[in-house]
């Protein structure tokens, strides 16, 4: 798709503005760990780079040889889902480095999140004026949720600048047929989804949407180009399931227990799943895109996307916990919703005929709002004591070999205490608060025996836990309280 001519040297010049500002704020505060967003999801992605980079003769300076052997270990030990990509290229920017530098996978992360921003302004310039790809652009990169999880320790900043460009190259394709065409569409669509799975369910019907659109829809079906771009596309994720299910197994237990079929019939499921919607982009906003998408011009883009869209319910209605539970999985449809708010803005500033600047100035102000509510975010809480902290405590908490001595309330299930103390504690997870008072102490001792300490860094969910706190304040000793944590140690034995 080639630009319109309404794109002059200054839209370009705005849209490399806008880009230089969405790096820009990427920056700041660059060095916190990754335990602003998904804590647990990022450093399972963490433990397996560190593990990869220590098996091919990485160095962490500073670091005993016991400790980065006993790294590398946590790391091999991680479960995998999808095939750690993301974690391969960081563990060889490691090797670049010399050392397992967390900054690295965010500036990584950074970088395909941009690369997929400037994929999505080629894919929208040849259906939308200036101004609509302007306004598409910066939602995608200043978007407040998009700022935070665009510096994401986590296949999907792969994967959608994967799925950016594989559309662009698959519209390229049907617009100009050719076997290099198909090649290059086959080959991106097939690397999304085999970085994450899920990426199957917009895709096909986005794909499926596009080519039935074509007038000459029987005789893209005989041409051989076509069945290239199919192979290439299903080949890569078929061999890899059938390695990790059949050959290696490990894909086995990993596949268990996703299905939660029966949630489809309980109404409590769409509410939560609505719910989730609202989180990530307050409903009535995505409303509001989703009818943009009904309007945008060009046929073919608007059919890939209402595919997409598609492909989005059917991937929740198979995946119905995830789809409920985790708001990074919403992040499959930000490239449609930036096009849905991109149409949207096009819409709006044809009829109104409005004056050519005011348009810029609405949006800066509300890229400036952005920008003002991820700033705010990214200081909400400083987490850059927390490694040397874990360090610190873990020889305390945890000073037997092959025994778990700690029970954790914690937002990350334990995955900094594995990380940066290479120790795992018992999670809480007994629900005792709806229960008799006399049974719920019974429950919480049964949990806490052999337990010396309790941990509580998720202190907003031990605050809701009443008959917790007073069985501690009976049992416990408070032997540290910060800020950011709590220490009880118990002796049950006493």
């Amino acid at each position: 798709m080639k630009p319109q001519s309404t794109f002059t040297t200054l839209h370009k010049i705005i849209l490399i503005v806008l880009f230089m500002v969405a790096i820009g704020i990427r920056m700041y505060d660059f060095d916190d760990p990754p335990l602003d967003f998904h804590p647990a999801r990022q450093l399972h992605s963490a433990l397996m780079a560190r593990g990869f980079y220590l098996d091919t003769g990485g160095n962490l300076p500073r670091k005993t040889a016991e400790y980065m052997h006993e790294a590398m270990m946590r790391g091999m030990q991680e479960p995998w889902i999808e095939p750690p990509i993301m974690e391969r290229i960081t563990a060889y920017a490691y090797q670049l480095a010399g050392d397992a530098d967390l900054r690295i996978p965010r500036g990584i992360a950074i970088f395909f999140w941009i690369l997929g921003g400037v994929g999505l302004a080629f894919l929208a310039a040849g259906s939308f004026s200036s101004t609509g790809v302007i306004a598409l652009c910066a939602f995608y990169l200043f978007f407040p949720y998009n700022v935070i999880a665009s510096r994401s320790f986590q296949p999907e900043p792969l994967m959608l600048c994967l799925i950016i460009w594989g559309l662009y190259a698959l519209v390229s394709w049907l617009d100009r047929p050719g076997f290099w065409r198909a090649l290059l569409a086959g080959v991106l669509i097939g690397l999304a989804i085999l970085v994450k799975q899920v990426a199957v369910f917009p895709l096909a019907l986005a794909g499926f949407a596009m080519i039935i659109s074509q007038k000459s829809f029987r005789s893209v079906l005989k041409r051989p180009d076509f069945w290239i771009f199919i192979a290439l596309v299903i080949i890569p994720v078929a061999a890899y399931n059938i390695w990790g299910i059949w050959g290696a197994g490990f894909l086995r237990q990993q596949f268990q227990g996703r299905f939660f079929l029966a949630e489809l019939i309980n109404p409590a499921f769409y509410i939560r799943w609505i719910r989730m919607i609202d989180q990530v982009f307050a409903v009535a906003f995505f409303i509001l895109t989703m009818l943009g998408l009904l309007v945008v011009k060009n046929s073919k883009l608007r059919a890939i996307c209402l595919g997409y869209m598609g492909g989005y319910l059917l991937y929740g209605l198979v995946l119905p916990h995830h789809i409920g539970t985790h708001d990074y999985y919403q992040l499959l449809i930000m490239p449609v919703v930036a096009i849905g708010f991109g149409s949207m803005i096009d819409a709006i500033y044809e009829r109104l005929k409005t004056p050519g600047w005011l348009p810029g100035i609405l949006l800066a102000g509300l890229c400036g709002w952005w920008l003002a509510d991820s700033v705010i975010t990214m200081n909400r809480q400083d987490y850059r004591a927390w490694p040397e902290r874990w360090q610190t405590l873990t020889p305390m908490l945890e000073p037997y070999s092959g025994q778990i001595n700690t029970i954790g309330i914690m937002e990350d299930y334990g995955a900094g205490m594995i990380y940066w103390g290479l120790k795992t504690p018992m999670i809480w997870d007994t629900p005792v608060e709806a229960l008799p008072a006399s049974e719920a102490d019974q429950r919480i001792r049964s949990a806490m025996i052999n337990r010396e300490y309790l941990m509580v860094t998720d202190l907003s969910r031990f605050y809701t836990q009443v008959k917790l706190q007073r069985w501690l304040n009976e049992n416990a000793e408070l032997v540290s309280s910060e800020p950011d944590y709590l220490i009880y140690r118990m002796d049950l034995n006493e």
